[in-house]
């Protein structure tokens, strides 16, 4: 099975490259698949009218079908193309999948029973999520299905490059065999802050920091009930040669931590709304906080993994 992105043929034969083009918002290859998947999707009133209310829609500040609120899954599939994606996402914070495969056990009572099954043959239960998650990704969508986790709801968040969305796994992964369960909480919710349909860049770049310090404190601060991420930082300028890493320099000899502690001082020092007022006080951009989110996930795994140590004192 390969992961490479369909090509037509007609490119393949003319040995064009493949296209790797990401499409943002609603594209109109991608607009048609959409509305069809709403109208298959919804198959409950309440759940057209939890969207409304969720969305806060109005008739005065958009321009739905007969000039009035949606009220069936028809009309909701009918919704301007600037209001698609946030009624998909919407629908899939609303456990949308969840839903249809209620109404299906409610329509077919014997689906669960093999026998039963087997005689009256019901239709097979196709869920709406991984259709959608399919269609995007035929579209090459710029957006995602995100499945709920123990951090955050459902929802499209942005596509990342499969490696590096695996390093963060990882990360989160390592942080919990190594006992710093809140540092994988934070690197995950920082991660869907950082890259839902519409990002919440302080509250991304919050959870990083937090998740370097839930791994960072108890190794280079542990006896300061008040420390920081500034409180690590601290002690490695102060006492960076008696710590080391456990990869070679030029020298053949452990290195020096000036690279994990410049990169400790890039995310700490770029938190710039962290005391609104001051003079360098800064919103941050969705750029910032994506890249505060990687710093922190090769911040994690690192220390995860002893990749700094405390160097032995010189023999006698």
């Amino acid at each position: 099975m390969t992961t490479s992105p369909w090509q037509p043929l007609s490119d393949r034969e003319a040995g064009l490259p493949v296209d790797r083009t990401v499409h943002e918002g609603v594209p109109e290859h991608l607009e048609p698949g959409l509305r069809s998947w709403i109208r298959d999707a919804v198959v409950t009133e309440s759940l057209v009218h939890r969207v409304v209310a969720a969305l806060r829609l109005n008739s005065d500040a958009h321009a739905f079908y007969n000039g009035r609120l949606p009220s069936s899954a028809r009309d909701l599939s009918r919704v301007p193309a600037s209001l698609l994606l946030d009624v998909v996402d919407c629908l899939l914070y609303l456990d949308v999948g969840e839903v249809a495969h209620h109404e299906y056990l409610v329509k077919h009572p014997n689906a669960t029973s093999p026998l039963a099954a087997m005689l009256s043959k019901p239709a097979k239960f196709v869920d709406p999520v991984s259709t959608l998650d399919a269609l995007l990704g035929d579209a090459a969508s710029a957006y995602q299905v995100r499945e709920a986790d123990d951090v955050s709801h459902a929802g499209l968040e942005r596509v990342v490059d499969a490696t590096v969305a695996d390093s963060a796994v990882m990360a989160m992964q390592q942080a919990e065999a190594s006992g710093r369960d809140d540092a994988s909480f934070y690197l995950r919710s920082s991660w869907a802050k950082a890259y839902a349909l519409h990002p919440d860049p302080s509250g991304a770049y919050v959870d990083a920091v937090r998740a370097v310090e839930d791994v960072a404190i108890p190794l280079y601060a542990s006896t300061d009930p008040r420390a920081t991420l500034g409180s690590v930082i601290r002690e490695l300028d102060r006492n960076g040669t008696t710590y080391s890493m456990v990869i070679l320099d030029n020298n053949a000899v452990p290195a020096k931590v000036e690279t994990i502690l410049s990169l400790m001082k890039l995310l700490w020092h770029g938190h710039r709304d962290r005391h609104p007022g001051g003079q360098t006080s800064a919103p941050i951009t969705p750029e910032a906080a994506q890249a505060a989110v990687h710093i922190a996930v090769l911040l994690v795994h690192l220390l995860s993994t002893s990749a700094v140590t405390r160097s032995l004192p010189p023999q006698p």
